[in-house]
């Protein structure tokens, strides 16, 4: 190879690393970005196949959060316990690791090959660190040209392990960040239901109803935790109603119901001054507008159809469900199996159609009991 082959192999290397880095940065949502590292070093070092390896809390084990290439959905969730294979021995040592025929290798653990039915031949292992953190290791199995991995791809990988790292470290600070802004709001709302001692856990009802609803007509999971974090904070404006008003044993008078139905607004206000502003704009719209009805019927605005925002519509339906369950001294509540018969009653008029059919399926995929109902989706909430 002339210097001027190697200067454009050089050049290209660089534009695939900026590429790869820009990519590897547009994401902090942990699961995206544990598929985003391993894709780009795919893409980068034209691996055929690739698990990316993550220590769990207490550093014991190593586990695949993400792989691509065959029998890949076998190797998810696979653990590999502390000082076992190639994979510990990298990220222990720091020393990336090359190996042309891992069946000759000494620290090779055929027990994953083996369980998955995949065949490796060659690999390439990089350790994930940062600060001196062990985060995990990444590996790259069976070049794609059926050629072994080179001492060119060992320095790309180490290259772009460093950035990786670096994205990593930074959605698992996100996420924990994520879970502790989740606690805080399921403290506030459960202050909040605490006022009312006949609404005792209704935000944390509705936002599981609405992020189960959300689940089945498709929503991505991003949304679904926005969404249930919504859902927690629909209620917030009722820390500006009296307290007799929202504990009185009796039905409230037409003017008693028009102030409590100004808790949409208020809540919406307190909603609206919260940091930042732009991550709390569709937890606003639905604190204000989740007594909306399609026909126009709701409050606070009259709003209806699709100008009901969608975060709202899904909440309304998950608020209604569980009101109507509601024990009070006026009313003993409706069986889930009643609720189910008001909200079909109610399907297309009041409710969106797909939505009332996603919170029946559930009702039916439960039999009628909520609280045994499972959720296959995995959220940081």
């Amino acid at each position: 190879m002339n210097e001027t082959e190697q200067l454009e192999q050089r050049i290209q290397e660089l534009m695939a690393l900026w590429d790869a880095s820009k990519e590897l940065n547009s994401h902090l949502e942990q699961d995206k970005v544990f598929d985003n590292i391993l894709q780009q070093m795919m893409h980068v070092i034209g691996a055929g196949a690739g698990t990316l390896w993550i220590a769990d809390t207490d550093g014991q084990h190593l586990q695949a959060v993400s792989a691509f290439g065959a029998a890949a959905e076998e190797i998810l969730d696979v653990k590999v316990p502390r000082g076992q294979g190639v994979v510990w021995k990298v990220l222990e040592s720091g020393q990336a690791e090359r190996i042309e025929d891992v069946t000759r290798h000494a620290d090779w653990n055929e027990r994953i090959d083996q369980e998955s039915g995949f065949m490796t031949s060659s690999l390439l292992t990089v350790p994930l660190i940062v600060k001196s953190q062990l985060l995990g290791s990444l590996q790259l199995l069976n070049k794609r040209d059926g050629e072994f991995f080179t001492e060119q791809d060992l320095r790309l990988a180490e290259a772009l392990a460093h950035q990786s790292a670096l994205a990593l470290h930074n959605s698992q600070m996100y996420d924990e960040l994520n879970r502790m802004l989740i606690s805080m709001i399921r403290t506030l709302a459960t202050l909040l239901d605490a006022r009312d001692p006949y609404t005792a856990g209704h935000s944390g009802r509705v936002a599981n109803y609405a992020l189960w609803i959300a689940q089945k007509i498709g929503m991505a999971p991003s949304e679904c935790e926005e969404l249930y974090k919504a859902a927690l904070l629909h209620d917030i404006g009722k820390i500006g109603i009296r307290d007799d008003l929202l504990q009185k044993p009796g039905r409230l008078t037409k003017e008693e119901f028009s102030a409590i139905q100004q808790h949409t607004v208020i809540g919406a206000g307190i909603l609206a001054n919260m940091e930042p502003r732009h991550a709390m704009e569709r937890a606003v719209e639905t604190a204000k507008s989740h007594h909306e009805r399609l026909n126009g019927s709701g409050y606070p605005e009259g709003l209806q159809g699709d100008a009901i925002p969608l975060f709202a519509r899904i909440v309304g339906v998950a608020d209604t469900f569980d009101a109507m369950t509601t024990v009070r001294p006026y009313s003993k509540g409706f069986t889930p199996q009643e609720s189910a018969e008001e909200l079909l009653r109610c399907r297309g008029e009041l409710f969106e159609a797909e939505l009332v059919d996603a919170m029946i399926s559930i009702l039916e995929e439960c039999d009628y009991d909520l609280s045994t109902y499972k959720t296959e989706r995995r959220y940081r909430i």
